[in-house]
Formats: structure tokens, C-alpha cells, sequence
């Protein structure tokens, strides 16, 4: 008789299923030019796509049959006759159900069958959810019930549903898919709305030990690294294994994003001991400089449970120490890329300018290009350095480039599809600020580089090409001046907009085109100083990931400012750093006093940037900490990516709250448990104290907030019930909630994570330094002896704070702050700042 693992619902969903491998079926279709708007300044959809139109049309017209072979096994195929593909048992951890999160460099259908079985008490029809963002097939102990098809691009959209349940055990099997472009995700929620007692879940599992699979669960679930960030010494991963008495393999794959999708992977092994509960997988210098995401997979008698975690290197000893002169910085900086760079055209330029081998770069230069052939998403961000490649290293500069590589390189220019009214059938995004500024200076470069050749794509002569191209960037520019970045102090998309202005700035041969590039640096630069602390850019941002949140080390903004001014850190990521390093551009001078308070004062800045006035900014900054927020930044409303609060003391001691959009902790979701919000919170900002408010919709899936808060990252580190306390050095914050909040103790967010139950919550912030409190426990003792009144179902607050007086703030209105409302709207994107003695 098969062994079985048996489990109840997780928060009412059927999580545990057997599931196939993804296929991933291409959608090829005849290329056509897209219409809209001219750069756009919002990463919203396309306003048509008809390669996805044609597959939907498609797809509907055409039922799903039951599978040619089904084998309900781990190793069992199902699937067609000719492409069946076999079970695996899905590890949930923490997800409601089935999530593949995939990237697709070009538009395809992606496809899975999941099976699992219900045993039900009594017999019934019982009602459910089915949530699919693109299409299912549903049968029923072999009775096909249902196929949905509603196909909204990774919004999860739910159908009811009756299951006529049988008493005792039930078969269950889903066929789901969706088409893909860029990120996609394929989603299989199976939600119970029923009463009285919930199925049961029971899952097959052949003939492995069903208490093994449940002790290397636990042990799984429980990985940890002893922090999220590691300068030296041995990378400590720590796990419960008190009541393991075997030891256990784990075998880690992954990298940086970048290095994953060349084909570079970094592989580690280690084995737990057993009744330990801590092991080192190396010293940092073995590590890639990186923040890496890993599959760790452990193998229990022929099945083998994966999942994913996370960790930032930043190995200090082969960091450079900062010499004195920008020039001598950007010589460093590309040095450092040429060692230790990610696996991309940024580093085989970086060797090339070093002086390093050649046919390394050359290497690196195939595989990109390749990339740029086949139309990837993000093509733009590597293309743009091509046109300066074949003038300094090909047959017009040093001649180093092999004719292979010239050619390759030259291919790639002339046959691009440079903007939405060319011809292309491709996955390209070309509808966000970013990759607007990006497609145009790629469009320019090249034209300069071939005038009288005919680009194929396009039919257009590279000087008709450059002209064309100064149109838009004179539009972007236009709206630019005016609105600054709708995507605003944002990590990983700021280098992308200086990847352009400095492209620009260093490669264009237009004098009036080096200009606008050097007008955009400038004002790069002044996000930089004034948004970062001591040079690490950890802000509230319009668009945030969780390798920008959990890697600021690793980020290219601490790489700007390092060149720059000599704040911040050097890192092995190029973008916006190689072409700015290559010119002779040096930021104003003047910038430098923002990056650094002086002892005693304080910085405050106010601006509004974007669409229509679409977000209002407020930092303040110390010589200790720096806060900052969107103020009433569409409050109530679904989040995308955006982080409306950051609360920064340096790269790694820093705190932010979110509505988790996702409970699976390393998911790929846009919002994401970590980086972005499910639910936008009403924030609202005065100096170093912040407010946020949070009314969670019934429907959402998470019916919890939490505090990012690394504990080993402080001097000292204190929770309990609803405050918690912490200080490093000479600065401490004080944090409030009034549902209460719990440090986790258990699993990747150990010691490092405060939870707090409940969907309408109010969180309250305080940062403050020796010079208002001189001794910590002095801090504690004002905080919570301060007049406080949270009503969290009332949506408001008061506070008396022992330096600023009271601040009340309730949903709908502003924050009054001594009865005077703030004012945080109709700055301009530049800002009102300003320094002043504390």
C-alpha cells in the first residue's frame, strides 16, 4: 500500500498537490507595430498586445481533454502521449497553493497539471473558490466540472464553484496555464467556503517514509541565514534541528539575476549535523560578490523538496579603499567590474577598458548578443553600449574585436526593433520611463554609429533614425524637467535612468544630446545625496524588488555615490556605472553637503514628482538615521511595488513596514511578501516621527502587516507586546502597533521579522538620537510614558510626543501636527530642502 501525507487546509486553501513540470510552449505570431502613447511615464500595460489576443482566441476555442497518461505518483507521467511530464510533490511554504513565477524573454504558454485528494467527513456540495490569473480545467473523481478562462495578466481572478464531495476520499485534478510575456505568473488556488468540518488534504507518496518527508519539512521550513548580509568570515546557515537525529544534504543553486540568466550559476553543498543547529557553508571569499537568490533542495528517499532563500555578500577584502579623485574612483570601480562583475555586457566592457582579455569580453559579448538577437525583455539595457564598443575596440578604434564579434555586434544594431511602431512579435517592455529613455538613446547611438546604412526592422536610414530619435528624447526630456520620476528613488530602476543620461552623456556624438545627458545626471545626483544615508539609497521608492530591499550593498546606487563623492559602497553591478565611468563626467560639488548632516542638524526635503503630481515625498535626515515616506500615496488601494516607508540607519540596520502581497516569503509576486504592499497604507510624515494606518480589504489573501526589523543588526534590540525598541550607537527608534506585534522565532525571518494580526492596524514610528535623549533608556521611558491613543477600527491616532507635541491623524484628512495641518502636496521635483539646527 502507497504511503501518504495528510494535512489540513492552510488558512482554507488546498495548498498540498502533486504537480507537473512546467511546459513551456513558444507563441509565435506575425509581427505587428503597436500604438500608444510616447513615453510612457507609468509601467502600465500595453494598449494592445495582439500576440496575447490571437492565443486567448485560441485557447477558448479549444476544451481541454483528459490527459493521455495519468500515474498518481511521485515519477508518475501525465500529460499528452507525447509530452506527459512527471509528478512531484509540491512543497508549499507558506503558499496558498500552486505559484510558478517564470520569466519569458519571449511570449509563451505555460502550462501544469496538479492533482491531490480531498477525504470529506460527510457527502456534499460543497462550494469553492477556483483562482486562476489565466485558464483551468477542473475534474472531479474523472467527471470534468468546469474550464475557466479569464486571463488577466498575473491578477489572480477567482470562479465559484460547487464540488459534489463524496463521503471519504475524493480525486482531484486541475490543468492550468497562461500566457506569459516578461514576468509571468501561473497561479492554482483552490479556496474552501464551505461550513462545518474542511476536507482533509491527503497527498500519495509511494513508498517514501511519510515521517522522514515531515522531518525534512520542519528542517526545511526552519533554514535561516544567521543574517541577511556577510562581509567576512564563514556564511552561517542556521535551521532546528534539536530533535533530528540523522543529518541532512542541502545542495544550493542559484546566483544574481543577472548571472542566472546568462547561464552562470553559483552551487554550494553542505549537511546539517545531526542534533545541531547551525553550519557554515564557507568563508565569504569563496561567495561571488552578489545578493543572491538560491534554490536549496534537500532529497528524501527519491523526493526532493526545494525552496527558496536568500543572502547578500559583500566581501570586504576585495573591496577597493576609495582613492582620492573621481577619475581614480571610476578607474577602480571598472576594475572591480572586470573581476567581480555580473556576467553581462557591463563587465566584458569594463575588461575591455581595463585592458584586460580580450577574449573573455568576447565571450561574454556572444551570449549577449544572442540575448539582443532574440528580442529578450531588457535588451535596451545592453544594446546601448554596442555603438561605443565598435567605435573604441572594432575596426574604427583599437581593432582588438575579432571579426566575428564586429559582425555580431553590428547585426544586432541594424536588425533591432527600436520602439513600439516597428514591426515585432517580441516581449519587450516598452512602457515605463526606464525603458522609454533607453529605447531612444539605443535608437540615437546607433544611427550616429551607421548614417547612411538601412536598419531592417524599420526601413529607416541611421540620420533618419538619430532624427527620429531626438523628437522622443526632447519629449522625454520635456516631461522629465517637469515631473521628475513617476519610478521615484528607485534602487534598481534610477541606475536605469542613469544608464541612459550617461550613455548619452559619454557616447553620443550630438553636443546638444551630451547636454540633456548631463542635465539627467545632475539631477540623478541630487537624488542620490539627498535621499540616501551616507551614500546607501534605501528610501521610500516608487518601485522596489527584494534584492533592492535586503541588498544595498549590492545595489548600483551605493556604486554612484561611491564614485561620485566617496560615500556609499563599490559593488560588482554596472548598470548606470560602466558608461558613466567611461566619460568624463563628475557630479556638482555642491551636492556633496546632502550626503552627510553634520552633528546637530537636520535635513528636511519635500518634493512632488511624477504624473500629475503622483506622489508627495518627505525625507528627514540626520548625521544618525534618515526617514522618509509618500505621503497619503493612494491609501486603501491595491499596492504594486512601491514602499510608501523606509526608515534607514545604514545598509543593513534599517526598518520599513508592508501589507505582504503574497505569504510565500521568497515569491516573485508584484507585490511581493516583502518588497511592496498588498494594501497601500495611509502614511503620514512629521520629521522623525511617522504614522501609517492600514485597512486591509476582507478578500485579500494576507490578514496580516509586518515590521522588517534585523535584530543582530543592532547594538541592542528590544519587542514586547505593542512597542518595540532599538538603538544603534547614538541613534534609536521606537516602534508602536496597536494590534501588537510578535518577533518570529522560527524559519528565513527569524529574529528579523515583528508580525502583527489583524487587517486595520496602525503602526507608529520614531527615530531620535543622544542629543534629544541622552541615554537610551531614557528614550524608552518618554516613548512610553508619551500620551497615546491608536484606534485602529476608527482608522486615527493621537500622540503627544515629548518633543514635537501632539500629532493626530485620521483616515481621510492629513496630519495635524499642534493642530496645523502638514501641507505635503505642490512641491516641485527638486524640492523645497532645507538645513537647520535641530
Amino acid at each position: 500500500m502507497a504511503n501518504e501525507l495528510h494535512f489540513p487546509l492552510f488558512h482554507g486553501y488546498v495548498d498540498r498537490w502533486l504537480v507537473s513540470g512546467v511546459t513551456e510552449t513558444p507563441v509565435i505570431t506575425k509581427p505587428t507595430a503597436l500604438h500608444g502613447a510616447e513615453n510612457e511615464k507609468l509601467n502600465t500595460a500595453p494598449k494592445d498586445k495582439p500576440g496575447e489576443e490571437q492565443f486567448k482566441a485560441e485557447r477558448r476555442a479549444k476544451a481541454t481533454a483528459w490527459p493521455a497518461q495519468m500515474d498518481t505518483r511521485p515519477g508518475g507521467l501525465v500529460g499528452g502521449a507525447d509530452n506527459a511530464t512527471p509528478f512531484t510533490v509540491y512543497w508549499p511554504f507558506d503558499d496558498i497553493g500552486v505559484t510558478y513565477a517564470w520569466d519569458c524573454e519571449t511570449p509563451a504558454c505555460l502550462s501544469a497539471w496538479a492533482y491531490t485528494e480531498l477525504d470529506a467527513a460527510e457527502a456534499g456540495s460543497v462550494p469553492f473558490d477556483l483562482i486562476t490569473c489565466g485558464g483551468a480545467a477542473l475534474w472531479l473523481n474523472g467527471e470534468k466540472l468546469t474550464e475557466v478562462t479569464p486571463y488577466h495578466h498575473n491578477e489572480p481572478v477567482p470562479t465559484p464553484l460547487t464540488l459534489p464531495l463524496q463521503k471519504g476520499r475524493n480525486k482531484l485534478l486541475v490543468f492550468f496555464d497562461n500566457y506569459a510575456e516578461r514576468d509571468a505568473t501561473i497561479i492554482l488556488r483552490l479556496r474552501w467556503k464551505g461550513e462545518g468540518t474542511a476536507p482533509e488534504q491527503v497527498i500519495p507518496v509511494g513508498e517514501a517514509d511519510a515521517a522522514r518527508l515531515a522531518e525534512a519539512e520542519h528542517l526545511m521550513r526552519s533554514l535561516a541565514f544567521h543574517r541577511n548580509h556577510f562581509t567576512a568570515g564563514p556564511v552561517l546557515l542556521d535551521y532546528d534541528g534539536a530533535d533530528i537525529a540523522e543529518s541532512y544534504h542541502l545542495a544550493f543553486v542559484g546566483g544574481t539575476e543577472e548571472n542566472v540568466k546568462g547561464g552562470v550559476i553559483f552551487r554550494r553543498e553542505g549537511d546539517t549535523l545531526p542534533h545541531a543547529s547551525q553550519i557554515s557553508l564557507g568563508d565569504c571569499k569563496t561567495f561571488p560578490l552578489a545578493f543572491l537568490l538560491l534554490q536549496v533542495t534537500t532529497e528524501v528517499e527519491g523526493i526532493r523538496l526545494t525552496r527558496p532563500i536568500s543572502v547578500e555578500i559583500h566581501t570586504e577584502s576585495v573591496l577597493p579603499r576609495a582613492l582620492p579623485t573621481v577619475a581614480e574612483r571610476k578607474r577602480q570601480a571598472l576594475e572591480l567590474l572586470a573581476r567581480w562583475g555580473e556576467q553581462n555586457t557591463n563587465r566584458a566592457l569594463a575588461i575591455l577598458a581595463t585592458g584586460g582579455d580580450t577574449a573573455e569580453a568576447e565571450k561574454l559579448l556572444a551570449v549577449q548578443s544572442d540575448y539582443i538577437r532574440r528580442r529578450f525583455d531588457c535588451s535596451d539595457f545592453y544594446l546601448v553600449y554596442y555603438p561605443y564598443i565598435l567605435r573604441t575596440f572594432g575596426k574604427r578604434g583599437s581593432g582588438i574585436l575579432s571579426e566575428k564579434t564586429e559582425n555580431e555586434l553590428t547585426d544586432c544594431l541594424l536588425g533591432f526593433r527600436y520602439w513600439i511602431d516597428e514591426p515585432g512579435n517580441d516581449a519587450m517592455w516598452f512602457w515605463s520611463e526606464n525603458h522609454a529613455l533607453m529605447f531612444h538613446t539605443c535608437q540615437l547611438l546607433a544611427g550616429e554609429l551607421f548614417p547612411d546604412e538601412v536598419f531592417t526592422n524599420s526601413g529607416l536610414t541611421g540620420r533618419q533614425m538619430q532624427a527620429k530619435a531626438k523628437n522622443m528624447l526632447y519629449d522625454w526630456f520635456v516631461t522629465f524637467r517637469k515631473e521628475g520620476f513617476t519610478e521615484w528613488n528607485s534602487s534598481p530602476y534610477l541606475p536605469i535612468d542613469t544608464l541612459g543620461f550617461g550613455s548619452l552623456y559619454a557616447f553620443a556624438q550630438d553636443p546638444a544630446m551630451r547636454e540633456l545627458g548631463r542635465e539627467g545626471m545632475d539631477f540623478a545626483y541630487y537624488l542620490l545625496a539627498v535621499h540616501s544615508q551616507q551614500g546607501i539609497f534605501a528610501s521610500s521608492s516608487g518601485r522596489t524588488y527584494i534584492k533592492e530591499q535586503f541588498g544595498n550593498w549590492s545595489n548600483c546606487p551605493s556604486g554612484l555615490s561611491w564614485i561620485g563623492y566617496g560615500y556609499g559602497v563599490p559593488g560588482h553591478a554596472g548598470k548606470g556605472i560602466t558608461s558613466y565611468c567611461l566619460s568624463d563626467y563628475e557630479p556638482p560639488k555642491e551636492f556633496a553637503q546632502w550626503f552627510s548632516i553634520p552633528r546637530g542638524k537636520e535635513m528636511i526635503c519635500q518634493t512632488t514628482q511624477g504624473n500629475d503630481g503622483y506622489v508627495d515625498l518627505y525625507t528627514y535626515k540626520t548625521a544618525d538615521y534618515m526617514m522618509t515616506s509618500a505621503n497619503d500615496f493612494h491609501p486603501g488601494e491595491p499596492g504594486h511595488q512601491e514602499n510608501p516607508f523606509q526608515l534607514t540607519f545604514n545598509a543593513v540596520a534599517q526598518l520599513w513596514v508592508t501589507h505582504p502581497g503574497e505569504r510565500v516569503l521568497f515569491g516573485a509576486a508584484r507585490p511581493s511578501y516583502w518588497a511592496g504592499n498588498g494594501t497601500l497604507p495611509k502614511v503620514n510624515q512629521y520629521k522623525a516621527f511617522a504614522g501609517l494606518i492600514y485597512d486591509i480589504a476582507p478578500e485579500h489573501p494576507v490578514n496580516f502587516t509586518h515590521l522588517y526589523l534585523p535584530s543582530m543588526e543592532f547594538d541592542r534590540c528590544e519587542v514586547e507586546g505593542k512597542w518595540a525598541f532599538v538603538q544603534l550607537g547614538s541613534a534609536y527608534a521606537a516602534v508602536y502597533c496597536s494590534n501588537g506585534m510578535r518577533m518570529q522565532d522560527f524559519g528565513s525571518n527569524k529574529d528579523r521579522e515583528c508580525i502583527a494580526e489583524g487587517r486595520r492596524c496602525i503602526w507608529l514610528v520614531r527615530a531620535a538620537q543622544a542629543d534629544e535623549f541622552a541615554a537610551f533608556e531614557d528614550f524608552k521611558a518618554a516613548m512610553r510614558g508619551a500620551a497615546l491613543d491608536a484606534d485602529a477600527e476608527g482608522r486615527r491616532y493621537r500622540f503627544v510626543d515629548p518633543a514635537y507635541g501632539e500629532l493626530r491623524c485620521q483616515w481621510g484628512e492629513t496630519l495635524y501636527v499642534n493642530d496645523a495641518p502638514m501641507q505635503y502636496s505642490g512641491f516641485d521635483n527638486y524640492g523645497k530642502l532645507t538645513m537647520q539646527e535641530k
